[in-house]
């Protein structure tokens, strides 16, 4: 086989005028860009605020976790308070502790565990049972609900879709 020079081989250098983008190409990359980051930043802003409910849930449902096993372990009564016009819940007198801002929170408990119009309890007792209830959580289209079960004082969250994950 024969020796070729090696310029025949390489492809001949591009000139300066066909090298690099288009103004037009440029533009067309810029414009579908900007269409998907427009796509895609409501569903981050909806995310946020299912994050933000998924935590405050899962901190209401730990405190729930917390006042049985106290309940138990003490062999005294334990309640948390949920403040449904201020949004928040407190353990026993403790520090209350916000649930997200603009969250539209619901309660229901026994009759006996309401404080007032906008409070009420959850009572969890030592040998493990509770006066039962539900306090529902709302965040624009995310929601979540935390059930606590009478018999048992176990806790049950329904997310956004319905079904239940137990805890």
């Amino acid at each position: 086989m024969a020796k070729m020079p090696m310029w025949q081989t390489c492809p001949p250098p591009e000139t300066r005028a066909d090298s690099g983008f288009s103004l037009l190409e440029l533009l067309t990359v810029v414009t579908v860009l900007a269409l998907v980051a427009s796509l895609a930043m409501p569903r981050l802003a909806g995310s946020r605020e299912a994050l933000e409910l998924r935590a405050a849930a899962q901190s209401l449902s730990s405190t729930f976790r917390l006042a049985r096993s106290r309940a138990v372990a003490t062999n005294r009564e334990v309640w948390v308070t949920i403040d449904v016009r201020a949004r928040t819940f407190s353990l026993m007198a403790g520090i209350p502790r916000a649930l997200p801002t603009g969250a539209e929170v619901s309660l229901v408990t026994a009759r006996s565990e309401r404080l007032d119009r906008g409070r009420g309890r959850i009572r969890f007792y030592p040998d493990g049972t509770s006066t039962g209830g539900e306090v529902g959580l709302r965040v624009g289209s995310a929601a979540r609900a935390l059930v606590v079960d009478w018999f048992d004082g176990s806790v049950v969250e329904r997310g956004e879709m319905g079904g239940a994950r137990d805890g």
